[in-house]
């Protein structure tokens, strides 16, 4: 009998106002069968239900967590479990030792876990760059500043057992392999991408009625020019007007970012500075236009060129360090396209 089928309805009241503390009716039967299914003890802490945000639902759910002393419970209950091999530590030079002595966090562990009828032993390796726990500044939080060797072996001992024991442990892991969850996301990568398909950029400044006629780039090859100062754009626009803008129908150069404005079923408009001066960019592939939003008042290197009778965004060759982005009010009727 497991431990979960012991409790009466009174301790699973209990369990919902304490240790379970805000879980859903769903999410609290979910959490007693998993109870159920590997008999362990949630008072006991060997098994714990958490909220985290999920960026999907838009909303905290609940996860189940088992504790590392519960991965070994579950796998001595195997009536399989042999044992494990000695926890191994390895530094970025790759040699490893037994233990652990320098001040900086090793790099990676490694331990292996015997099951009888098994050859030799499942080994797991687990990384330390991607195990490790993280606050908004990049430093460690939690116990990985304060025992780095001890949290990290944890994982690969939880890797380990999770191969050797999938039935028992498929879909369960330890506080110390969830903890990276919370990290907060990395900086922009740099980014070296070529334009889409001219299929892509159908749906550009002129905002065309069909992707077959729609212009397709112009690439011409022109000296940079001064900047003019830009031609008012008048009320009543023609069918075909002419730039508003003074880039050359190709540019690449760095500009900084002012503002960003998304419209349904448009492209997302860009104000930019460069050097021939502020121009609204169309920014068609999603991509650019969400490195775009995060560099507002921050530059950016732009591979422009005229599609039609405005500049479009072929690629973005370089990111610079961004500012949060500053929301702006802008009339969507004053935008050229």
């Amino acid at each position: 009998m497991t431990a979960l089928a012991r409790l009466d309805d009174e301790k699973r009241e209990l369990l919902a106002r304490t240790l379970c503390s805000g879980a859903s009716r769903d999410e609290m039967e979910l959490f007693f069968s998993v109870c159920d299914r590997t008999g362990l003890d949630p008072f006991a802490r060997q098994i714990y239900a958490v909220k985290r945000w999920d960026s999907r639902a838009g909303r905290e759910v609940m996860q189940t967590q088992v504790s590392i002393d519960g991965f070994r419970l579950v796998a001595q209950r195997s009536g399989e479990y042999a044992g494990q091999t000695s926890v191994a530590f390895c530094g970025t030079d790759g040699q490893w030792t037994d233990v652990w002595l320098h001040d900086e966090p090793p790099a990676a562990a490694r331990v292996g876990v015997y099951r009888k009828g098994f050859v030799e032993a499942v080994t797991a390796v687990a990384l330390f760059r991607e195990y490790a726990q993280r606050k908004k500044d990049g430093s460690l939080s939690g116990m990985w500043p304060k025992m780095p060797s001890v949290m990290i072996a944890k994982c690969a001992e939880a890797l380990a057992l999770r191969k050797a024991f999938p039935a028992e442990l498929s879909g369960l892991y330890t506080a110390e392999e969830m903890g990276q969850q919370d990290n907060p996301p990395a900086a922009p990568p740099i980014v070296v991408q070529a334009l889409p398909a001219p299929v892509e950029a159908a749906t550009l400044p002129q905002d065309a009625q069909a992707v077959a006629d729609a212009p397709k780039p112009v690439r011409k090859r022109k000296a940079a020019q001064e900047a003019t100062a830009a031609a008012p754009v008048a009320s009543a626009a023609p069918a075909a007007p002419a730039p508003a803008d003074s880039y050359p129908d190709e540019y690449e150069g760095l500009f900084l970012i002012r503002h960003v404005v998304r419209r349904p079923g448009k492209p997302v408009a860009v104000q930019a500075a460069g050097e021939h001066g502020t121009a609204w960019i169309a920014a068609t592939v999603p991509e650019y236009a969400d490195l775009c939003e995060q560099a507002i008042d921050s530059e950016l290197r732009l591979d422009i060129a005229r599609v039609g009778n405005s500049l479009t965004i072929m690629r973005v060759i370089r990111t610079a360090s961004a500012s949060a982005p500053v929301p702006v009010a802008t009339d969507a009727d004053e935008l050229p396209f």
